[in-house]
């Protein structure tokens, strides 16, 4: 230390001043320079995952219902977790491989280079040592995407669990199943426990693992000594070599760690994409027409559907003929074929054989978008969006301009207008995820009158006056009898009530249609 301190008296205080600026100024501008390196890759990963999490929604929304429905279908916890969790995986790995493999390819090249100019011979030996490092880390890689596809997947279905759970919290209450439901998700959380720390440790594993290099870098030292024993080269060089090859290590175990966390990410890529490459068996042709108006004609000829090679047919050679402006009404026995209807027409599905004509269009010759302004639905299973009540009505505008005098007619029609009016901001009131601060009742009639709002000319009412009280049936039932003047509409129900409305009335089961008499619905006959 007293020579040190010796050696720093000497120096001249300028020089040793500039220096250290200089000194000072480097390690600044690295600082800087790594801020950027590091903001310009996590700008690049993100962007990279923000384009592939819009092509999959994209791709998403175009899918028929056959991805979602059936025992193949998809669960809608599972396409969430894949669109947010499992493309943030994505988003790391991105980041991962960019901020190794360029830094790291670029050392590896320079030391190999270096080493090579020193001592061929050497670096011949130092080469050895590769294949064998590459082929560890390419049998961990393999192991480590095993154990990381078992982690997405156990980590999916407790996502999908918590998502079927969560929405029924009042039916598990209902049904004193609280221990029920704790055992099962203590099932799923263990297995995904069990997953991810086998996963954990592997990753522990693979590092100390690929620290077998430095046996490699013992045995080129001990070829080095004996080279340089024979006074093949000096000791400068000597040091040079050494120093290059222990800074070719870094790179190499960079590459290794790069290649792991490709292999981490590569089921959290393939899940993704696995969205992408379902084909959707709906597909509208090239000369696909618009529709500007109809009358609301609708024809089944010679309809056939099922909905697998192995499920029965849910119909099965069906005709019908609707008049423009009629009411049918549609009864019959639970999985019939009532709502498989209403899917066909509105193209959700398309018939094995047989075609739907409106207007005498068959209705695989219209775009889709078309077909859907002029049919409406209000389905039994009522889907409402966290929003205000205006957007909810006007949901078909929610893109351009939603037309406030519109969106008020249709909830007077649809005996909504005096409770919407009572809500704390009226209109503007936000109903929560799924119209959750609003009763079923309510949450009916604002279905009812997002379907009036489309003003389609045929309008498909699937149980559309099933949870409302006696009171708001009656009004609703009223203000659908108006509208039954100058629509098509098509009533699936089980209440006589509303059953009766219709002018004709026709009984599904066991894929046949056959019309029965308002005489036999009367002595209850086929109404349950």
């Amino acid at each position: 230390m007293g020579k040190f301190s010796a050696f720093i008296g000497n120096l001249d205080p300028a020089a040793f001043r500039n220096e250290g600026l200089a000194v000072g100024v480097l390690v600044l501008a690295r600082l800087v320079a790594v801020y950027w390196q590091q903001a310009f890759l996590w700008d690049a990963a993100l962007s990279a995952v923000y384009r592939v999490r819009a092509e999959v929604f994209e791709k998403f929304l175009g899918s028929d219902l056959g991805f979602f429905e059936g025992s193949g279908g998809v669960s809608s916890g599972d396409v969430a977790y894949r669109i947010t969790a499992e493309a943030a995986d994505v988003a790391d790995t991105v980041y991962a491989l960019l901020n190794t493999i360029v830094p790291s390819a670029l050392q590896l090249l320079a030391m190999a280079a270096q080493m090579l100019s020193i001592s061929p011979l050497l670096s011949l030996i130092s080469a050895l040592v590769i294949p064998c490092m590459a082929l560890i880390i390419v049998r961990l890689g393999v192991k480590l995407r095993k154990i990381s596809n078992k982690a997405q997947l156990t980590i999916a279905a407790l996502s999908a669990y918590l998502n079927e759970v969560l929405p029924a919290i009042l039916f598990v209450k209902a049904n004193n199943a609280e221990l029920c439901e704790n055992t099962r998700f203590r099932k799923f959380a263990h297995a995904d426990l069990s997953a991810h720390l086998e996963k954990k440790k592997m990753k522990a594993l693979i590092p100390q693992i690929t620290q077998i290099i430095y046996f490699g870098v013992l045995f080129v030292l001990c070829a080095g000594s004996l080279v340089f024993s024979r006074g093949t080269f000096d000791s400068c060089d000597m040091v040079s070599f050494v120093t290059a090859l222990v800074f070719l290590v870094e790179p190499i175990q960079g590459v290794g760690k790069a290649y792991n966390e490709l292999k981490q990410g590569e089921p959290a890529i393939e899940r993704l994409f696995e969205l992408t490459r379902f084909k959707s068996m709906i597909r509208e042709k090239p000369d696909a027409v618009d529709l500007d108006r109809v009358t609301g004609e609708v024809k089944f000829c010679d309809v056939s559907f099922k909905y697998g090679d192995n499920m029965p047919y849910v119909l099965n050679g069906l005709n019908l003929h609707i008049k423009a402006g009629e009411t049918v009404a549609f009864i019959g026995p639970s999985g019939g074929g009532k709502t498989t209807l209403a899917k066909l027409l509105l193209r959700l599905y398309d018939p094995l054989s047989g075609c739907i004509l409106i207007d005498n269009h068959s209705i695989q010759d219209v775009k889709l978008t078309s077909l859907r302004r002029h049919v409406g639905l209000v389905s039994q299973d009522i889907t409402l969006f966290s929003g205000t009540v205006a957007e909810n009505i006007g949901y078909r505008d929610l893109m351009t301009n939603i037309d406030m005098k519109m969106v008020e007619d249709a909830a007077r029609t649809a005996n909504a207008d005096e409770f919407i009016r009572n809500l704390p901001e009226g209109y503007k009131t936000n109903i929560g995820p799924r119209g959750s601060s609003l009763s079923g009742g309510q949450k009916q009639r604002l279905a009812i009158a997002r379907a009036l709002y489309q003003n389609s000319s045929i309008l498909i009412l699937d149980e559309a006056t099933s949870a409302l009280d006696s009171r708001s049936e009656l009004l609703v039932r009223e203000a659908v009898q108006r509208l039954m003047e100058n629509h098509t509409v098509l009533v699936i129900a089980h209440r006589l009530e509303t059953i009766l409305m219709a002018k004709r009335v026709f009984l599904l089961g066991d894929g046949k249609l056959e019309e029965v008499t308002r005489s036999s619905l009367l002595a209850g006959q086929h109404v349950s």
